[in-house]
């Protein structure tokens, strides 16, 4: 049996949003980027795209939900931060579990604007936009509870951060420096 490797699809802090979807039964992904050109889709379900990306930063998936909901309280759609550093906290629009799931970065969002009952405009801060099939009272709970989220998250390393003077690497590089 003869296998092809897949070419490995990764998010980045450039990425706006990861949308899925399901058509007959197969699964796509729409990834949007800063840059329309770099636009592209996958046959990857967003799950996957998600997963593998976390995984690139040393944890998958269901770790950081598992995570996310432990620090946050926040059982239903967590949010997730996939890389502090660079600012990439993720939250999905759906049950994250589902593999169709479409994921919106948080930092990138300019502001929401109600379409109809059930239908949502995401505005990113480069002027993009993305039209999603969920209420506009969700897309700011998710809005909120991510930046909820952030603020919990960067507490908790600031208390870590304080305490990590008493780990020896650390004393070691300040003394010779």
């Amino acid at each position: 049996m003869v296998k092809v490797l897949e070419k490995v699809y990764e998010i980045s802090p450039k990425t706006l949003a990861v949308v899925g979807a399901e058509v007959k039964g197969d699964f796509f992904t729409r990834i949007i980027e800063y840059e329309e050109a770099d636009d592209y889709e996958t046959t990857w379900s967003a799950q996957k795209v998600m997963d593998t990306t976390c995984k690139e930063f040393g944890i998958s998936l269901r770790g950081l939900i598992e995570g996310s909901r432990m620090l946050s309280g926040i059982t239903h759609k967590p949010p997730i931060a996939i890389d502090r550093l660079s600012g990439m906290y993720f939250f999905p629009v759906e049950s994250p579990l589902r593999k169709s799931c479409t994921w919106i970065a948080h930092s990138h969002v300019l502001e929401v604007e109600k379409l109809d009952s059930h239908l949502t405009r995401v505005v990113f801060k480069n002027g993009r936009d993305l039209i999603l099939e969920i209420s506009y009272a969700t897309m700011i709970n998710q809005l909120y509870r991510t930046a909820q989220y952030r603020y919990l998250l960067s507490n908790k390393m600031e208390h870590i951060l304080e305490a990590s003077q008493f780990v020896a690497e650390a004393k070691w590089h300040k003394k010779h420096r």
